[in-house]
């Protein structure tokens, strides 16, 4: 299939991106420690020095190595048992009252300076130990791609993907991680242009779950335009796909929806970012609203994702929008907290049922960084979330209900 094809040839590419950084020849005149030294030049914090472990010439490329490992505690309390509230790490949902997480990560990003600009590679992993695990945790790719000339290919974000708050809870909107080849038009100093061909390959949220209309073999066609300078970004990205569904739940008879049939779905998403005028710098204010057909995993958070997975049984046709924003505000060199808010309405189109689903969220935290590169802090979180099963007996599992979440994390940066 043309999506099982894309598959391939972008983790061909990301796998032998290194390599091909390696063999591809410099222009002159150049070297691999000037490579290095351009790159600390880019940095913003230049005066900081870099372990030499972190940042290396290596055969003609710069290596950067970076990661992080983070220990999250998280308690819950809910007003019906059944409402899944508490996600973890890795997507998934669960009632428990109580959460301990491990979660490490590694990057490793070359570049290489050739003739025609620069050939940058990326590959990333992270490790999800929860105490819902039993003694296995979960090892992911988040990343392995190659970039040269305009080009990407390999495993990396959805071209939808904005909102990236500063939060516990997988706070990403809507953190779609896929199989991507696209190419980069500059149509200015500040603006871009991204045409791509994605793949619906399932991310580490809500694995294995048949509500979403997007499968590992629908390739979708995006664009985004983009645009970043001066602490500002700003962001309009689409999507179209074909969405099939192709099902053997009895649920689907009982609904009056037929077992396979094929509809178009897309989605549309809107983000920006500003910075505060007031106080310190790296004050900020962030937002990203979407709306989709057929397309519900581009909607909302990825602890949104999750939960709707959890309650909608079997594959549907959807519509709904979504819209989150938050706020970043430095106190000091050691203080900063963050605040966000988002709402969530998705609609179940079926001939017998009209299920519906509103969800609105809330969180707010206090970080406290003693030294460089490690920070520890507590944050709350708050749900809402009303089900209407749309009918006597319904499709959707779970009832409505509030919930409150605390989180003790801390991280250490490297």
């Amino acid at each position: 299939m043309p999506g099982a094809w894309v598959v391939r040839v972008a983790f061909l590419l990301s796998a032998f991106a290194p390599g091909l950084a390696l063999a591809q020849s410099l222009p002159k005149p150049g070297s691999s420690s000037n490579a290095c030294s351009v790159q600390a030049a880019d940095d913003d914090d230049v005066s900081r020095p870099v372990p030499a472990w972190k940042r290396f010439a290596w055969e003609e490329a710069c290596v950067e190595i970076s990661g992080e490992i983070t220990g999250i505690y998280q308690k819950q309390k809910a007003s019906v048992s059944r409402i899944p509230l508490l996600t973890t790490r890795q997507g998934a949902v669960t009632n428990a009252s109580e959460l301990s997480t491990f979660n490490p990560s590694l990057q490793i990003d070359t570049t290489r300076k050739t003739a025609l600009g620069d050939m940058k590679t990326t590959f990333a992993v992270e490790y999800n130990k929860t105490t819902t695990d039993g003694n296995n945790g979960l090892t992911t790719l988040s990343e392995a791609t190659v970039s040269w000339a305009g080009i990407t290919g390999g495993y990396t974000d959805s071209q939808m993907n904005f909102w990236d708050g500063d939060f516990q809870f997988t706070a990403t909107a809507p953190n779609r991680t896929v199989g991507l080849a696209g190419y980069e038009f500059k149509l200015g100093k500040n603006w871009t242009l991204t045409f791509a061909y994605e793949t619906g390959l399932p991310t580490s949220q809500a694995p294995g779950n048949k509500f979403m209309t997007v499968h590992p073999d629908d390739p979708a066609g995006s664009v985004k335009l983009y645009y970043d300078a001066d602490d500002v970004s700003f962001q309009l990205a689409g999507l179209i796909h074909e969405a099939r569904i192709n099902g053997t739940s009895p649920l689907l008879t009982f609904l009056g929806r037929p077992t396979e049939f094929s509809e178009i779905g897309w989605a549309a998403t809107a983000g920006l970012t500003l910075p505060a005028k007031w106080g310190k710098d790296g004050n900020e204010f962030s937002m990203q609203a979407t709306y989709a057909v057929n397309a519900s995993p581009y909607l909302g958070t990825a602890a949104d994702l999750s939960s709707l997975a959890s309650v909608i049984p079997v594959q549907v046709t959807t519509e709904g929008w979504s819209a989150v924003g938050s706020y970043h505000h430095v106190w000091s060199d050691r203080w900063e907290s963050n605040v966000m808010a988002s709402y969530l309405a998705l609609d179940v189109s079926t001939p017998n049922f009209h299920p519906a689903i509103r969800t609105r969220r809330y969180a707010t935290n206090l970080v406290w960084k003693p030294v460089d590169d490690f920070k520890i802090g507590a944050e709350a979180g708050y749900v809402e979330s009303e089900i209407d099963p749309g009918g006597p007996l319904g499709l959707l599992k779970g009832a409505s209900g509030k919930g409150l979440t605390g989180y003790l994390f801390a991280t250490w940066s490297f």
